[in-house]
């Protein structure tokens, strides 16, 4: 009987074991999870920034040519000036000798 108590309580004492360790991995794992959803939190509220002041730098301006609507890109920008330049440039110089 008492080899049996002796038994039964290194069981109680492996299986308390057991349980606190699982604990302490339950405790550090919901602390992970925790970190992981701030983390998740402050990243999506950088995207939806980003996103946010993209859209804004691609929204038309109340004065804008319709011709310069449909462009998405700075080189865009850039060709259509450069060529609306090269337009303005040529103009006068056909238009002299019209005269």
């Amino acid at each position: 009987e008492a080899i049996d108590l002796r038994g039964k309580q290194e069981n109680y004492i492996a299986q308390l074991r057991e349980i606190r360790e699982m604990k302490a991995a339950l405790d550090k794992a919901e602390k992970d999870l925790g970190d992981l959803k701030t983390s998740h939190a402050e990243e999506k509220k950088k995207l939806e920034d980003e996103i946010r002041d993209l859209k804004l730098a691609m929204t038309s301006a109340a004065d804008e040519p319709e011709s310069t609507r449909g462009l998405t890109t700075r080189a865009e920008l850039v060709e259509r000036i450069k060529s609306s330049g090269r337009m303005f440039s040529r103009g006068p110089s056909i238009a002299g000798r019209m005269h």
